[in-house]
């Protein structure tokens, strides 16, 4: 079938696949933690007492919590510079050595003896999780054609979540035929797999070359300082970059919440069994995928427009904060949770092409690099905050807090919007 294809769309094609799969582990590797925080509290005879010198007393969600945040804050500290390197070296041995370190820490979850350990694992696996968007983004800037490219970052995006919605049902599902440990064993043995695909296919994801070729053409008449890490960091902290990391971070602090505590907070509030909670929790995740693949659509149409992210990221909060009031149950938990899901995924095409179109060529490694670890910000901190929520106030209140952020997540668009429109008119 690709043989009959023209070259160039068999290319694209090719590379759309290639990148796409990697990312797809990246998120389900960023999900396997949470589903097993009730195994790993009770493998681990997990007390909550662990940080009683901070003053957390029988708190163990906190303490199990933890691990997700250093994983999250490993990422933060490491990305911005691996997307420097990837801009300066190229991307496909990057991704190929991120992708490879992150599957054997994961792996490794299933053969710990103790906490600690699950701690260092976790920094190891943040590590590699550096280096998916930035070289993600980099590799489809390069090698996607022009015209092709905002279905590249939908289907890109869309095969993130997908992540995401096999990550529950794979660790609880092998967890309930075998035990929790090979769960992870499996799941790692998998992205290790994948990476050796990578290094096999390593001359279709040749990026420099490409981008090399992009700065030229795009780029004459500008600086010579263009390309200085001074000038890097100055595009980092430019406005419209910074809305898209502010955007990052409440994204992943309100949906990212609700995938990492929902089936713990359902369970604590109303009992709900973790089979349920985890269909639900995919539903979510299904949801977002379609939204995503419909919102290349509106993107391509309106542009990252305000209005777009009120009429999409409020109605999301407020059925989110619904679930803290009311016991849903069944078909109308799972319709819920998909709903909103799909209006949050309806959002994030229209957040690529802002982000693209404030990128310089050649700059796309560094820019998604920092605008993405906004991500691993908020994966950082929620952990803790729904942590403690969970353990002091009720399982409401992650329903309430996520709520919060994924509505004020639309106030980012506001002066990114004003930027945007600057940027295009001048």
């Amino acid at each position: 079938m690709l043989a009959r294809l023209s070259p160039i769309l068999n290319q694209d094609i090719k590379v759309i696949s290639l990148v796409c799969f990697p990312h797809m582990m990246s998120h389900v590797y960023w999900l396997v933690i949470p589903p097993m925080y009730l195994a790993l509290i009770a493998a681990f005879g997990i007390s909550g007492n662990e940080f009683a010198f901070l003053g957390f007393v029988d708190k163990p969600f906190t303490v199990i919590a933890t691990v997700t945040t250093v994983f999250a804050i490993a990422t933060f500290i490491f990305q911005t510079p691996v997307g420097f390197i990837v801009d300066r070296i190229g991307a496909r041995a990057v991704l190929a050595t991120g992708l490879a370190i992150e599957a054997v820490a994961i792996g490794l979850f299933g053969v710990a003896t103790a906490y600690w350990q699950l701690l260092i694992l976790a920094a190891a696996a943040g590590v590699g999780h550096t280096v998916f968007h930035p070289a993600d983004y980099a590799i489809l800037s390069a090698r996607v054609s022009e015209e092709r490219m905002g279905r590249a970052f939908s289907i890109h995006s869309a095969t993130g979540y997908v992540g995401f919605a096999i990550a529950p049902i794979f660790m609880t599902g092998v967890a309930a035929v075998w035990n929790w440990r090979m769960s992870f064993i499996l799941i790692g043995i998998i992205g290790l797999v994948a990476s050796l695909l990578l290094l096999t296919q390593s001359e279709a994801l040749k990026d420099t070359g490409q981008t090399s070729e992009k700065r030229e053409k795009k780029s004459e008449g500008s600086h010579c300082e263009a390309d200085s890490t001074r000038a890097g960091i100055n595009l980092l902290l430019s406005l419209p970059i910074l809305m898209c990391f502010l955007y990052f971070v409440l994204h992943q602090m309100g949906g990212g919440g609700i995938r990492s505590f929902l089936v713990a907070a359902l369970g604590e509030m109303y009992g709900t069994p973790e089979v349920v909670a985890a269909t639900a929790l995919s539903a979510f995740t299904v949801g977002s995928v379609f939204g995503i693949l419909s919102g290349g659509w509106v993107a391509d149409r309106f542009g990252p427009r305000i209005t777009t992210a009120f009429i999409t990221l409020v109605p999301a909060g407020i059925l989110i904060a619904l679930l803290g009031w009311f016991d849903m149950r069944g078909v109308l938990l799972i319709g819920m949770l998909a709903l909103s899901g799909y209006l949050i995924g309806l959002l994030i095409p229209s957040r690529d092409i802002l982000l693209r179109s404030v990128t310089p060529p050649g700059s796309m490694g560094k820019v998604m690099g920092f605008a993405s670890t906004g991500s691993n910000l908020g994966g950082a901190l929620i952990p803790l905050v729904l942590g403690f929520a969970l353990d002091t106030l009720g399982g409401q209140w992650v329903f309430w807090i996520c709520a919060i952020f994924v509505a004020a997540a639309f106030l980012t668009f506001i002066t990114a919007k004003t930027q945007f429109s600057k940027n295009v008119h001048q």
